[in-house]
C-alpha cells in the first residue's frame, strides 16, 4: 500500500506501508526577500556552465552563448528583491513535493520523521531573456544564492522553518522567468497513533507547509 500524500494546505499519509507519494501544492503570498551572501568563484570555462557560476567576476571575457547569458543574469539578479513589478504585488509559489522514506517512527512519542523534497516553481520577470539573442538557450542553471528564494514553515514539525540551503545550491532558471529550485527536507513532526487495531491499522498524519514570511 502507497502512502497517500496530499498537501492543499496539508499533507495526509499512510505511515504503515511503503514510501511512495507526491502533494501539490499553491500558496499565494506576500513574502519578505532573503539577502544571501556570495563566494568567489573558480574557472566557468574548466568548470562548464553547471559550475554554476563559479567565476563570477570574469564571465565577460568569455564569448560563447552560455557565458553571456550567465553574465545578462548576474548583472539582473538581486538576492535582495522580491520578484514582482510592482511593490504591492503578491508572489504565486507551486510547490510539489514526493516522499523519499519514513525514516523513523516512535510510537511511545508520537513522533514521525521523513525524508522528503519539495519541488518549488515561481516566476521572477527581472531574469527573462530573449532566447534568439543566445542562440535559443531557453534553460541555464546559476547559484542560488544569486535570487530572491521563498522560505518554508512546517507546521507540526519539531524543526519549524525548513533549513537553509546550501549556499553551492543552483537553481534552474527558464527564458521566461520561471525559476524552478528542489529543497531537500529531513522532519520530524508530531504523530498521533492508534495502534487498538494493529497489525490491520492504518494510521494518517498530517503535515501543514506554508510559505514563511515576516512582514
Amino acid at each position: 500500500m502507497n502512502p497517500h500524500l496530499v498537501l492543499f494546505s496539508f499533507i495526509s499519509m499512510s505511515i504503515f506501508s511503503n514510501v511512495h507519494g507526491v502533494f501539490t501544492s499553491k500558496h499565494k503570498s506576500r513574502l519578505k526577500p532573503l539577502e544571501l551572501d556570495s563566494k568567489a568563484p573558480e574557472d566557468l570555462q574548466t568548470a562548464g556552465i553547471h559550475s554554476l557560476g563559479r567565476d563570477e567576476e570574469g564571465l565577460e571575457k568569455f564569448n560563447d552563448p552560455n557565458s553571456k547569458l550567465l553574465e545578462y543574469l548576474r548583472k539582473r539578479c538581486r538576492s535582495y528583491r522580491r520578484p514582482v513589478l510592482h511593490s504591492n504585488s503578491s508572489i504565486e509559489v507551486h510547490v510539489r513535493a514526493s516522499l523519499y522514506q519514513i525514516v523513523d517512527l516512535d510510537q511511545r512519542n508520537n513522533l514521525a520523521t521523513l525524508s522528503a523534497y519539495f519541488d518549488v516553481t515561481w516566476f521572477d520577470p527581472f531574469i527573462a531573456w530573449n532566447s534568439t539573442e543566445f542562440q535559443g538557450i531557453t534553460t541555464t542553471f546559476i547559484p542560488l544564492r544569486w535570487i530572491w528564494k521563498p522560505e518554508f514553515y512546517l507546521y507540526h514539525s519539531i524543526q519549524g522553518r525548513v533549513s537553509e540551503s546550501s549556499i553551492d545550491s543552483s537553481v534552474e532558471i527558464h527564458y521566461n522567468g520561471r525559476v524552478r529550485l528542489f529543497v531537500p527536507i529531513t522532519s520530524r513532526a508530531l504523530c498521533p497513533l492508534n495502534l487498538k487495531y494493529a497489525p490491520f491499522d492504518t494510521q494518517n498524519c498530517s503535515f501543514f507547509v506554508s510559505l514563511f514570511s515576516n512582514f
